[in-house]
């Protein structure tokens, strides 16, 4: 708590300072005539998004507005981080996607109305990660921005370029930890690649680079935040760097180049065979080609990592069927605002095609949506009285101070993987139940033919302790036909492909949602399993079994 209250004074103090009229001038300088490189963005862009940018709809991380006057800057944000999204101006990548030429005038004047009212100064406009993100954009874009552009206009960008570079040479350490942190810095060393008079931005940027690789980027390649999309905005942040230094024919610091190439297996770990990623921890699938738009850099390995120990994640791939497990700990508490209380939960899939998942995250939706996907019950495992393993920090001042953190989630977890002759195994457990006297362990067992996933969960007891009721919930991907059986459920994939589910316990089908992408709410459906009564054993077994093709019986759980 005094954390938060020393980080809300040492902002406010940085506000009143950053708006003198000293520090103002502090930012005047020679006036750039050019960019020296416009590097490659890896980021997706989508013909369709700047169909809606073009009407209007800014559908941005933290929510969706319309403008229906030409400018997003005049209306009132639905969210702080939605603002924070239009003022980094990373949306018009879109633009980029398909033909640059319908678009050039209408972005160039959303651009001209930033300037005139934001150019100088704007408490969230001009916050590190917010200018970090908008000079990458602009540099990245520069053809868009810039090409054919009246000189008043040019000149009046690459000022403000330069400005809001010089700010950021002087703040970037401000950014708050964890991935704003990191762009802040991948931005100042990027701009001191691209912008005249850069070279002692470009250095200290990558000095603050180096150290936020060393601290975010762990032994196994994964993100502190444990959030597999975090991964791919890294990668895709550190690639424009180098390709912005290699066209500068600068040396690229050996700290980039190790941390990416341990970076890229561990994408490859957390990735379906659909080339999209698992639903853990905050991450959306990523849209179409992402993933591979990014290994694709990663010319000569194409390692899969089948364990990832430090970011506590393992895979197990067996024929075509390949299950992800989360099988680590929240990650520290000051970047865990988008961490979810799935401790031992897992996603299925085999022939290119998902069964079990996760829901997701929502990103355009309110709070309450962006709580309840970050809940246990969201997420394929078990959950005691339909509590979670972890908890955000509860609304009020609490969480004004110190974000929406994950608190009160499990310290202790284990995992033990085993190949035997019949398939590989994993035997996992944690103590996010210890509050209530409880211990989760689970064993997951795939097949060596990929065609028969078993598993075991249990709560282990401490003396004396009664077991409470709980349940283990299993979310099907939307796409799943499901449909009951004499001893189970028989679960049909679009390919035709037919699944039997048995299980030592009672069975219950009920509704789901799917937020594989964060913009969509898809009707789904979860497969819920309770002790049968009268046991009280405190652990149920239960199987997916793959017998083959053909039409499932109509029998519908409906």
């Amino acid at each position: 708590m005094i954390e938060g209250l020393l980080a809300q004074a040492k902002s406010s103090a940085s506000r009143t300072l950053h708006a003198s009229s000293a520090w103002q001038r502090g930012l005047s300088g020679p006036a750039p005539d050019r960019l020296l490189a416009t590097p490659r963005s890896f980021w997706p862009k989508s013909p369709a998004e700047a169909e809606l940018l073009i009407m209007g709809r800014f559908r941005l991380n933290g929510g969706e507005a319309t403008t229906r006057d030409g400018s997003p800057f005049f209306i009132s944000p639905p969210s702080e981080a939605w603002a924070e999204s239009l003022h980094a101006f990373h949306w018009l990548r879109h633009f980029d996607a398909g033909g640059a030429e319908p678009f050039q005038e209408h972005l160039r004047q959303l651009i001209a109305h930033w300037l005139r009212n934001y150019g100088d100064w704007h408490e969230l406009a001009w916050r590190p990660h917010v200018i970090a993100r908008r000079l990458m954009t602009w540099s990245s874009f520069g053809r868009l921005v810039l090409a054919n552009a009246e000189i008043l206009f040019r000149s009046r960008v690459l000022l403000s370029m330069a400005r809001q570079a010089r700010h950021l040479a002087r703040t970037a350490h401000l950014a708050p930890a964890g991935m704003p942190r990191l762009t802040a810095a991948i931005g100042l060393a990027q701009s001191g690649v691209c912008l005249p008079d850069g070279e002692a931005r470009m250095n200290r940027g990558l000095h603050l680079v180096a150290r936020e690789l060393s601290t975010q980027i762990l032994p196994d390649g994964g993100h502190v935040s444990r959030n597999p999309e975090a991964l791919l905005e890294a990668a895709s942040d550190l690639l424009s760097l180098v390709d912005a230094m290699t066209q500068r024919q600068l040396l690229v610091p050996v700290t980039i180049r190790r941390a990416l190439d341990r970076m890229m297996p561990m994408i490859r770990l957390l990735r379906h065979q659909d080339g999209r990623l698992a639903l853990f921890n905050g991450a959306s699938e990523g849209p179409d080609g992402w993933a591979e738009t990014i290994l694709a850099q990663d010319i000569a390995r194409h390692r899969t990592a089948q364990q990832a120990p430090q970011s506590g994640y393992q895979r197990i791939e067996c024929a075509d069927a390949v299950l992800i497990a989360d099988a680590g700990p929240p990650p520290p508490a000051e970047v865990s605002t988008e961490a979810q209380a799935g401790t031992l939960s897992f996603e299925f899939g085999a022939a290119g095609e998902r069964l079990i998942v996760n829901c997701g995250t929502s990103r355009i939706k309110g709070g309450e949506w962006q709580e309840a996907m970050r809940a246990t019950a969201a997420h394929s495992t078990l959950a005691i009285s339909d509590g979670s393993s972890a908890h955000v920090v509860p609304a009020g001042w609490a969480r004004r101070l110190l974000g929406p953190r994950l608190v009160d989630g499990p310290t202790d977890v284990r995992c033990r993987r085993r190949e035997t002759e019949e398939g590989i195994s994993l035997a996992l457990s944690h103590d996010g139940y210890a509050r209530l006297g409880f211990r989760h362990e689970r064993v997951l067992h795939l097949s060596h033919d990929g065609t028969v996933l078993s598993g075991e969960d249990a709560l282990v007891q401490a003396p004396d302790h009664y077991i409470p009721p709980f349940v283990i919930r299993f979310h099907l991907h939307p796409a799943i036909r499901i449909l009951r059986a004499d001893d189970g459920l028989i679960l049909a994939t679009p390919g035709g492909t037919i699944w039997r589910f048995t299980a030592d316990a009672a069975i219950e089908v009920a509704e789901s949602v799917y937020l594989g992408h964060p913009a969509q709410v898809r009707k789904t459906q979860q497969v819920i399993l309770t002790e049968a009564p009268g046991r009280h054993t405190g652990k149920v077994k239960w199987s997916l079994r793959r017998t083959g093709g053909g039409e499932p019986p109509e029998s519908s759980v409906n």
